[in-house]
């Protein structure tokens, strides 16, 4: 027996370790006792290929249980479940006959691309010095100043499904067209809260249009926001910072690490420019809680060097910066920046606090809530 890794399609022949067998009518507790310490992969049992429990208990144990060592695939198998074996958390598959591994690395090829966001990231396991590698990744961009070229350069550097999710501002319009010139493959989206200005939404059209690259609208759970509005009302999240941060996730965070599983690289504007807080964000660095690279591609931008930019290449930009309006979010949360004022003055500007986030740029825990 030897095993295929389905992230990659390539063989294992000899796995270094034993994995402990879920059989597939494991409970609750054997899923638990499995997944407890996380000391060695788990191998589930497929009695007949087609035997969706083996499905499900995978899922269970990625999300319920948070185990996130290897699952491994044993059984009767066939090469046309790859994808749901790894979009539902398998790492690896057993195979009786290893010439059967290019049958499976086929398989694997024809969902390379696929945009539809797996259950979570492999990329941990299939790259070992993922710390080491971002830091490389960031070394290696701080000596590149085309962003084209950097882009370009995270994409030769990163296997899988690269997201950029943007907020249509300026940062992301110059990031975007910079995506647009490199000719790279990456999934483009923005986080429809519901709340956004229609200059906004007419930003994303204008685009479309400009560069021939869908933004995919992304919203959060209707459920959720329903319960939050019946629990605070309509405006509660002025009521309290707690209340505005439970807002911001259940509108932009949740929905935002939805998008992000599976992906193995996070794209954003974030630069030092933007605020004390963000003072010395990298170019690439690894992150820990969602198991990908985040690079901020302009990070090391001043101002001056993003405008220049903008106007360099008449990108299309959000007409509400023209007003005075600099960090654009949701309507009833953003104001116009009086002259002299900080950039994120604008945001949520009834509260006191020095640290404006909404939580989309600090590290969640597992269940996706800002930290």
């Amino acid at each position: 027996m030897a095993l295929v890794d389905l992230a990659t399609g390539t063989l294992v022949a000899d796995p270094a370790e034993v994995a402990t067998v879920i059989e597939p009518t494991a409970d609750t507790e054997a899923l638990a006792a499995a997944a407890s310490g996380n000391a060695g992969p788990v191998a589930i049992r497929f009695p007949v290929f087609n035997d969706g429990r083996g499905i499900s208990l995978a899922r269970l144990l990625r999300e319920r249980h948070g185990f996130t060592g290897e699952i491994r695939a044993i059984g009767h198998l066939i090469p046309d479940l790859a994808q749901f074996l790894l979009r539902s958390g398998f790492d690896t598959a057993e195979i009786a006959d290893p010439d059967q591994a290019t049958v499976w690395k086929s398989s694997v090829e024809r969902i390379k691309h696929n945009y539809q966001p797996g259950f979570r990231n492999l990329l941990p396991l299939r790259w070992d010095a993922s710390r080491t590698e971002s830091k490389s990744l960031d070394e290696r961009l701080d000596r590149i100043q085309s962003l084209t070229d950097r882009i370009r350069e995270v994409r030769r550097r990163v296997e899988g499904r690269i997201a950029f999710s943007t907020s249509l501002g300026l940062e992301d319009q110059a990031i975007l067209h910079a995506i647009a010139e490199s000719g790279v493959d990456i999934d483009v989206f923005t986080l429809d809260t519901g709340r956004l200005f229609p200059e906004v939404l007419e930003t994303v059209e204008l685009s479309e249009l400009r560069y021939g690259i869908r933004i995919r609208l992304v919203v959060p759970e209707a459920a959720e926001v329903e319960a939050l509005v019946a629990r605070d009302g309509v405006f509660g999240f002025r009521d309290s910072v707690e209340n505005r941060k439970s807002c911001c996730e259940i509108r932009k965070v949740r929905p935002l690490n939805r998008e992000l599983e599976g992906a193995q690289a996070w794209i954003s504007g974030l630069r030092r420019d933007h605020s004390e807080e963000r003072a010395s964000v990298p170019l690439a660095a690894w992150d820990e809680a969602r198991a990908l690279v985040k690079v901020n591609p302009v990070a090391d931008w001043s101002t001056q060097d993003l405008t220049a930019y903008i106007a360099a290449n008449n990108i299309p930009v959000n007409p509400l910066h023209a007003r005075g309006f600099v960090s654009i979010g949701c309507a009833p949360c953003t104001r116009a920046v009086q002259p002299g004022e900080h950039p994120r003055a604008g945001r949520w500007w009834w509260e006191n606090e020095e640290k404006k986030e909404c939580g989309l740029h600090v590290n969640p825990n597992r269940k996706g809530r800002a930290a």
